[in-house]
């Protein structure tokens, strides 16, 4: 089955706000996983912020309550968000004029003007350009809710405020490395596609964001895997998946079991991506194959 790439983008990232105000998670992506005497949480969430949607609602607060630690795909601090900034820019001094193909160029200078009159490819000239697709995706939500936290930040500072133990599962290097891999060209393959599909489709993350909210697994899957018929980027989908999700999972299921095995006595709530924790080849998947008893919390 095939995904266009700005699909799987969106699933990691993306859903726009437009919520009741402070509607709760009532079928949060939430599983329980145990081992012996030993407890911890999986939470699926989206690298956004949703000022309407109460993500910290009592039901997860007190189960983070109740745990030692809180680990987020990275390290949310503030200054390791500005690391990750840097990590998106290239190191040499060309333009996207003189990077991108004309066509590509244009497009992505059309696009922008659709978000608003006043933007232009000058401030984001010096990303890389794997970056600049993923933020193509993410610009209106984002320039709509300024200052506001994403879910994952959300998360990890309420764990901080209540004196938990805080990290990431990941390095922030090791995250920004995984894009990192793509050549240049599988790089403005990615941006074709990304805009490819937003300038085609505009209800898409209204959907993502109803379906999140009901927390059905089977609909959220089917919804994401449906398959896209250019197969030009086909190649590159595989690439994707492999590198940011498939392979990512068992390090972080490993990383998940070392903690666990490490401190016995201790329980953590992890707050990844949501699709980490979906379908074949999933953390959970990995978890389980490692003897871990892992159920949905409803």
């Amino acid at each position: 089955m095939k995904k266009n790439i700005l699909r799987v983008f969106i699933l990691f990232c993306l859903i726009q706000s437009n919520l009741h105000a402070e509607e709760a998670l009532k079928h949060p992506f939430l599983w329980k996983i145990e081992k012996g005497n030993q407890h911890a949480y999986l939470f699926g969430t989206m690298h956004l912020p949703m000022p309407e949607l109460k993500v910290l609602s009592k039901n997860i607060s007190t189960i983070i309550d109740g745990c030692d630690g809180v680990r987020t795909e990275i390290d949310m601090s503030f200054m390791n968000q500005m690391k990750a900034s840097t990590l998106m820019l290239r190191e040499d001094n060309r333009t996207f004029k003189e990077i991108l193909p004309k066509g590509l160029y244009r497009r992505s200078q059309v696009y922008l003007k659709t978000i608003s009159p006043a933007l232009n490819l000058q401030p984001f000239t010096q990303m890389k350009v794997w970056a600049f697709s993923m933020t193509l995706g993410l610009l209106k939500d984002a320039m709509q809710n300024i200052g506001l936290k994403v879910i994952d930040e959300q998360i990890f500072t309420y764990g901080k405020e209540q004196n938990k133990s805080t990290d990431g599962i990941e390095t922030i290097e090791e995250q920004m490395g995984y894009f990192d891999s793509f050549s240049m060209a599988e790089q403005l393959l990615m941006l074709e596609s990304t805009l490819d599909y937003l300038e085609s489709n505009e209800n898409y993350s209204e959907e993502m964001k109803l379906l999140y909210l009901e927390g059905d697994e089977k609909k959220m899957m089917a919804f994401v895997m449906q398959q896209f018929q250019d197969k030009k980027y086909e190649k590159l989908e595989e690439k994707f998946m492999e590198v940011l999700l498939y392979s990512r999972n068992k390090i972080m299921a490993k990383r998940i079991e070392t903690l666990l095995v490490e401190n016995p006595k201790k329980s953590y709530f992890f707050a990844f991506g949501t699709m980490h924790f979906l379908d074949k080849r999933s953390v959970i998947e990995v978890l389980r194959k490692r003897g871990y008893s892992i159920h949905r919390v409803k």
